[in-house]
C-alpha cells in the first residue's frame, strides 16, 4: 500500500481482456508527442552539457557532430511524415489557410526555402506516383532540398511524358538522388539532362525568350554615394556562364606562393573581391583597348588634371597631396587612375599647365601597337611579376618609365601587367630592367 499511483493510464477492451491480450499503455498519438518531448529534453540537456565543450576530447568532439547529424535527420523525416499526413487530410483548409501557412505557423525554425521544400514534398506525396521520390527521402537518405529539387525538375517534364513517361522518370531521379555516389553538382547534370531531352523545343525557346525577357542592368546606389551598386539579371544561360567562367579564371586566382615570395605581400583580397577584379579587367579590356583590341568610340575618356599631378608618383607624394583629374561630365577620377590607364587606355589627358592651359592632347603615340602586343606576349608570357599566372591576353602594356615623365613607346619600355599588378606597381612607383628575353623587377 505504500506505492503511490504514477499517473500512467492503461488502454484497454473488455475483449482485450477477455482474449489475454496485453494492454496499449500509450496511443499512437501520444508516442509521438511523447517520443519528441522526450527528444527535447535530451536536446535541451546536451545543449548545457556542451557548455563545456572545451573539456571535451577531441575524438568525443567529432563523435558529438556525427551524433548530431543522425538527430538531425531523423527529426527532419518525423516532420515530413507528419507533414504529408496534415496535407492528406486538409487541417489547413479547415482554418481557411495555404498548406505554406499553415506549415510556416506550426515550424518557425524553418528558413523560407526550406518550408518551400516542405510544403513541396507534402504537397507531392499526395499522389501515388510520386512513392519512390518519397520513400527515398524516407528510408534512403535523400536530403528534403535534393527530393524538392527533383520534384521541381518532374514538374517541368510532366507535360512531355505520359503516364508511363513520368513514372519511370520519377523512379530515375529517386535513385540517383539516393545513390550516396552523386553529389549535388552530379544530381544536377541528370536533372538538366532530363529537362533537355523530354522538353519539346517549343518549350525550350518559349523559356529562352521569356528568360531573356529578365535580362537587365539597373543601378542600385544608397543616396548618399557610399555605396554604389550595379544589379545584373541574366537574360541567357551562355551570357551567364561566359561571365562565371571570367568569375573562376586565372584573373581571380589569389597570389601564388612563388608571388608572395617574389613581393613580399601577401594577397589579402576577398573571393569577392578577386572576382570583381577579374571582372573589371575584361571590362576595360573590352571597352577601353587600343587599336587592334576590342573597342568602341564611346569608350575614349576625356579627363583634365594638372601636369604637376600627373608627373607625381603615389609613392612620392606619400598618398598626402591633392591630385584628381576630372571628365568632361565632371565625374571626379583619381590621378592615380589616369596614371595607371594612361599606359594602354584610350583615354585623352588634357594636361593642364598655369591658368589651365592646354600643354598636351597627345595620345596615339603612347599606345602599344598590335605588333608591339604580340611581340610582348611572346617575350614575356604573361604577367610580369614573378608567380603571376594571369596569361598575356588578359595583361596591360606598362610603360616602365611614365608616359608622363617622356617615357617611350618601345619594347625596352614596356613590360606586360595584370590589372591587379598594374596597380600595385603604379602605387609603390616600382621600376625594372627589361632584358632580351624577360623583364626583372626591382621589388626589395
Amino acid at each position: 500500500m505504500g506505492e503511490r499511483w504514477n499517473g500512467e493510464v492503461l488502454r484497454t477492451t473488455a475483449g482485450a481482456v477477455l482474449e489475454g491480450r496485453p494492454p496499449v499503455p500509450r496511443m499512437p498519438g501520444e508516442r509521438v508527442v511523447g517520443c519528441l518531448r522526450e527528444a527535447g529534453r535530451e536536446a535541451t540537456f546536451a545543449d548545457l552539457a556542451a557548455q563545456e565543450v572545451g573539456l571535451v576530447q577531441d575524438a568525443d568532439l567529432a563523435s558529438g557532430l556525427e551524433l548530431v547529424a543522425t538527430v538531425a535527420s531523423a527529426l527532419e523525416r518525423a516532420r515530413v511524415r507528419m507533414a504529408c499526413e496534415a496535407a492528406a487530410r486538409g487541417l489547413h483548409t479547415e482554418q481557411g489557410m495555404s498548406l505554406a501557412d499553415w506549415l510556416a505557423l506550426r515550424c518557425p525554425d524553418l528558413a523560407r526555402p526550406v518550408l518551400h521544400d516542405l510544403v513541396r514534398v507534402a504537397q507531392a506525396g499526395q499522389e501515388a506516383v510520386h512513392e519512390p521520390l518519397i520513400d527515398g527521402l524516407l528510408t534512403r537518405g535523400m536530403p528534403l532540398a535534393r527530393a524538392a529539387r527533383l520534384h521541381r525538375a518532374l514538374t517541368r517534364v510532366r507535360g512531355a511524358l505520359g503516364p508511363e513517361g513520368y513514372g519511370s522518370a520519377v523512379e530515375l531521379l529517386a535513385d540517383a538522388g539516393c545513390n550516396p555516389v552523386f553529389e549535388d553538382a552530379d544530381v544536377g547534370k541528370i536533372v538538366t539532362q532530363l529537362v533537355r531531352v523530354c522538353l519539346p523545343e517549343k518549350d525550350h525557346e518559349e523559356r529562352a525568350r521569356a528568360k531573356r525577357e529578365l535580362r537587365d542592368v539597373h543601378e542600385s546606389s544608397l543616396a548618399d554615394g557610399s555605396v554604389r551598386r550595379i544589379i545584373w539579371t541574366f537574360g541567357d544561360d551562355a551570357d551567364y556562364e561566359a561571365v562565371r567562367a571570367i568569375l573562376r579564371s586565372p584573373l581571380a586566382a589569389p597570389a601564388s606562393r612563388e608571388e608572395v615570395e617574389a613581393t613580399g605581400e601577401e594577397d589579402r583580397r576577398t573571393p569577392g573581391q578577386r572576382r570583381y577584379d577579374a571582372l573589371l579587367t575584361v571590362v576595360r579590356r573590352g571597352v577601353a583597348g587600343t587599336e587592334g583590341q576590342p573597342t568602341t568610340a564611346k569608350a575614349t575618356l576625356l579627363v583634365t588634371m594638372d601636369l604637376q599631378t600627373l608627373q607625381r608618383s603615389l609613392a612620392e607624394a606619400g598618398g598626402e597631396l591633392p591630385g584628381c583629374g576630372a571628365t568632361v561630365e565632371g565625374a571626379s577620377v583619381s590621378a592615380e587612375s589616369i596614371r595607371r590607364l594612361a599606359c594602354e587606355a584610350d583615354i585623352i589627358p588634357m594636361v593642364l599647365g598655369g591658368a589651365s592651359e592646354v600643354l598636351d592632347q597627345g595620345r596615339s603615340k603612347r599606345l602599344v601597337t598590335p605588333g608591339q602586343r604580340i611581340r610582348l606576349a611572346v617575350r614575356d608570357g604573361g604577367c610580369t611579376i614573378p608567380g603571376c599566372t594571369v596569361p598575356a591576353t588578359w595583361c596591360d602594356a606598362h610603360h616602365i618609365v611614365a608616359w608622363a615623365n617622356g617615357g617611350r613607346s618601345d619594347l625596352d619600355n614596356y613590360a606586360l601587367l595584370c590589372e591587379r599588378h598594374h596597380t600595385w606597381v603604379h602605387q609603390r612607383g616600382l621600376t625594372a630592367t627589361v632584358l632580351e628575353d624577360c623583364v626583372m623587377w626591382h621589388l626589395r
